[in-house]
């Protein structure tokens, strides 16, 4: 008789509804109101970096300007305690990568007479038809150049030395030998 009573007992109305009906998703105005904040966030963010992009390059260019001075000073310094004296001159005009342990990573080598244009931005190569090392500059930094290439900062090895005899080449016996250095062919600023 128990379970006949339990059976006729009539049972809770339930509701048509979801355990969860509280557990809904975004509603159209929450997602657009997420959006435009995030946008927001990022456009500010963005505009701090951008800047930080160009000084990033203009840094890493003059590291790599620097170990390229540091290695044409050793190379002269070895070639002068070996004796080899009369070997200097022949660094003038030549490719300074060649004198460093290990060039950088975004160097791309040596080229006859290269395409300047098509050259990645970013990036050193050495132009075997001038004897120039250039680096083309990226589009973030703030590089200026009055005469010249706008594009590219170039550099050439010269012999720096005093010409006592004043007939414009260096000749070890009668010029003061100062050293190799790596100068601009043509003058630049890159800003912060």
């Amino acid at each position: 008789m128990l379970a006949a009573s339990v059976e006729g007992m009539a049972r809770p109305a339930t509701s048509a509804r979801p355990a969860r009906a509280y557990a809904r998703g975004f509603s159209l105005l929450e997602m657009v109101v997420v959006v435009v904040a995030i946008g927001i966030l990022a456009g500010l963010a963005l505009e701090r970096l951008v800047p930080l992009i160009g000084q990033a390059e203009r840094v890493a260019f003059i590291r790599v300007r620097g170990q390229l001075q540091n290695a044409l000073m050793l190379e002269t310094a070895q070639r002068l305690v070996r004796g080899e004296s009369r070997l200097v001159p022949r660094m003038a005009g030549s490719n300074p990568m060649d004198y460093v342990l290990q060039a950088p990573a975004n160097y791309l080598g040596s080229y006859e007479n290269p395409a300047h244009e098509e050259m990645p931005t970013s990036h050193w190569y050495f132009d075997e038809g001038r004897g120039h090392l250039v680096y083309r500059v990226g589009s973030r930094a703030k590089f200026e150049a009055d005469v010249g290439p706008r594009d590219r900062a170039e550099f050439r090895v010269q012999l720096a030395y005093r010409d006592g005899n004043g007939n414009g080449s260096y000749e070890a016996s009668a010029d003061i030998f100062d050293g190799v250095w790596l100068k601009s062919v043509y003058p630049y600023r890159w800003s912060e």
